[in-house]
């Protein structure tokens, strides 16, 4: 770069620092617009879903799956509609496809596509959806479109082709696109990245301007993180969960733009983002459907049926499809929506219907890691994704049906059952909190010979006047346990044993159809120290009609007694501790015990849901907020000891880390009924044995 060049770019940085102040405080003035934005995330989402398309092109790179899938005319694959992209990509290949969506929207938009392929020439179909000549749209949709699509499909253009403007700009994540690249990047001096663009500057030319204007890249990026990106995810089609999944970290903004903008061919490539730069795509850089080489390989597997609409939700879809029909499952981000209960769901729904030989599930996320612990029950591998355009997501997985011992089952949330009104709940926790002040009062007497010990003879006194309403009392605290209960491993020959330390009342073996119960698991055994917490499982168990699975133990687990009662060491699956872990003082001997009764090299598993000392970040936190965390810490020991619960902290994990492999270990926090802003920090664990 010469003297004028670098003068240039100097007077540039110049200008931009003196706008850079005013422009950051409108940021910062407009934050508790954003900051609203994002707490209404799923709500305006939610408005949108049958009123307009939220995507008006598929964000995941289906270059990615071309590379992994292989697809061939033998393939079948199921996936989420989106705008249809990804679809007829996969087509391409002659797979047949079928693409779910539960927004109506979603179906017309990839109808309109599919109609328009198998009616039209190459160059109207280019010149509609690639230029947005939506004066050619209206000429044709009417005469040509319209009487070979669906209701529904109809019903949807009918009046919105009067609107497009701009197939780019349009639907709400258009929206967003068009207001980032056509308003904000303007606004932060980026407005030559269009340019660039449209005069087809070379890889070389556009990273030198890109360093000349690395400033107003940071400032863009800092802002991005900082505001926009969560006051316009609702438009993106980002919802809070997804969204939640990364925002520890700083610099989603920038790794987004140097694998978009800097390590990819923004001109003559990636028409993700270089579409959404110019509001159009060109004949060089488009989706593989709209290049002109590739279009009568679309329009024969087209009107060969090849691209089957549906639109529902992918639930209630897979309950119609036929055992052992899919060879592919392509579910792009869909499942950084859901929660452990909803993963185990559809992928229950899911599995039977895939190919259990040739069958792979294929999904994105915007986590580093596995984001829901249910996942890791398919042995998914990582994908190398280096080339993906898109960079919005920071992990790719593909699981092989075959390759995994295990299965996911569908759980069953019961704790709607559980609830009692208002007084007796106050009755309850009051019993609870005032203990430490009334035990020595109530405390059976026992006799010398019994082989009961003082901690037994404690727990018995706590729970004897408090079991009626324990399960009620302790649905609305014990937040650990359903998500423990989402995580427990089910193998797929099912003869499973697994045994419940510290089940008390049973409660866990709802959160497990009964059928589930009976034809994976040849023996459970709940383990407890209360004889009145036993009594109510018994019921429960008899209830459920599993007396002849359930075995109920009254016991110290950390007593050589237990041993008579339990089956023999390493021949257990699983082992769950479920707030108990919390409340036995032996803690060495009782996590002992438990991993002495897995089976060993990994085909054992425990599973921790307790209250914990320390989040799992707590370490990074800078000075300050340390300080408070730790007085927190204390004054969470110091109240909950006064109920003999002492929370988990670092050494006795690492007890249960000692000889297991972590499999999971998930943290966040939870209220106590009846004491507001008191959120101690809940947990589950999970490891395997080696």
């Amino acid at each position: 770069m010469g003297v004028v060049g670098w003068s240039l770019a100097a007077i540039r940085a110049g200008v931009f620092l003196a706008l850079s102040v005013p422009l950051s405080a409108v940021f910062f003035a407009m934050s508790p617009v954003f900051h609203l934005l994002h707490m209404l995330t799923d709500s305006i989402m939610w408005f949108f879903i049958g009123k307009c398309f939220i995507y008006n092109i598929s964000w995941e790179d289906p270059r990615i799956d071309q590379r992994l899938f292989r697809l061939s005319e033998s393939d079948h694959v199921i996936t989420l509609c989106s705008a249809g992209d990804n679809a007829l990509d996969y087509i391409l290949e002659g797979a047949k496809v079928t693409a779910v969506d539960l927004n109506p929207c979603q179906i017309a938009l990839a109808e309109l596509k599919m109609v328009a392929a198998q009616c039209l020439p190459y160059e109207e179909f280019f010149a509609i959806f690639a230029l947005s000549d939506t004066a050619l749209l209206r000429a044709r949709y009417f005469s040509q479109l319209r009487p070979k699509m669906s209701s529904l499909g109809q019903r949807f253009w009918d009046s919105y082709v009067y609107r497009l403007k701009n197939f780019l700009y349009s639907g709400s994540s258009g929206f967003a696109a068009w207001v980032l690249f056509r308003v904000i990047f303007p606004l932060f001096g980026l407005s030559w990245i269009r340019k660039a663009v449209e005069r087809g500057a070379t890889r070389e030319e556009f990273l030198r301007e890109v360093e000349m204007h690395s400033r107003q890249v940071k400032t863009l990026c800092y802002i991005c993180d900082k505001y926009i990106f969560k006051g316009f995810a609702a438009f993106a089609g980002v919802p809070k969960a997804q969204l939640k999944l990364g925002l520890h970290r700083s610099n989603n903004a920038e790794t987004i733009f140097n694998i978009a903008f800097l390590e990819s061919d923004l001109v003559r490539d990636n028409y993700f983002f270089g579409g959404y730069v110019l509001g159009r795509w060109t004949k060089e850089c488009c989706p593989r459907y709209l290049k002109e080489h590739n279009y009568p390989k679309l329009q024969k597997y087209l009107q060969a049926g090849n691209l089957k609409l549906v639109c529902s939700s992918l639930d209630a879809f897979l309950s119609e499809c036929a055992d052992g029909e899919f060879t592919v499952a392509s579910l792009l981000d869909h499942l950084d929506w859901m929660n452990a209960h909803q993963v185990n769901r559809e992928i229950a729904h899911l599995l039977p219907k895939m190919d259990q030989q040739r069958g792979r599930l294929f999904w994105r996320s915007f986590s580093e890691r596995l984001h829901s612990a249910p996942l890791v029950w398919l042995n998914p591998k990582r994908v190398d994704d280096t080339g993906d355009r898109v960079g919005m997501y920071f992990s790719t997985w593909i699981a092989s049906v075959a390759d995994s011992d295990y299965t996911l089952v569908e759980r069953t949330q019961t704790a709607h059952l559980y609830q009692q009104g208002l007084l007796q709940n106050i009755v309850t926790g009051a019993k609870v909190v005032s203990f430490p002040f009334w035990q020595a009062f109530v405390k059976p007497h026992l006799d010398d010979s019994a082989a009961i010990n003082q901690h037994q003879s404690t727990m018995e006194a706590f729970y004897r006047f408090q079991k009626e309403g324990y399960d009620a009392f302790r649905e609305r605290m014990l937040h650990s346990r359903p998500l423990l209960m989402e995580l427990i491993p089910i193998r797929k020959g099912g003869n499973m044993v697994w045994v419940d330390i510290g089940g008390g009342t049973a409660r866990n073996l709802e959160f497990l159809p009964v059928e589930v119960v009976k034809k994976y698991f040849k023996a459970i055994y709940i383990v407890d120290i209360s004889a009145s917490l036993l009594e109510i499982a018994a019921r429960r168990v008899k209830a459920c009609g599993l007396d002849h699975i359930v075995h109920l133990v009254e016991a110290d687990c950390t007593h050589p007694s237990v041993w008579s009662s339990l089956p023999s060491p390493g021949s257990v699956d699983v082992v769950t501790m479920s707030y108990s872990l919390s409340m036995i003082p032996d803690k060495r001997t009782a996590v002992a015990n438990a991993v002495k009764l897995l089976k060993p090299k990994g085909k054992g598993t425990l599973g921790v849901g307790d209250f914990f000392l320390y989040n799992v970040n707590d370490h990074r936190l800078p000075p300050h907020k340390a300080l408070l965390r730790n007085a927190e810490a204390r004054f969470h020991r110091w109240w909950f000891a006064n109920d003999h619960v002492h929370l988990l902290d670092p050494p006795t994990l690492r007890l249960v880390t000692a000889s297991t492999e972590t499999m999971w270990d998930q943290r966040f926090r939870g209220p106590i009924p009846f004491i507001p802003l008191f959120r101690p920090i809940h947990g589950v664990m999970l490891v395997s044995t080696r």
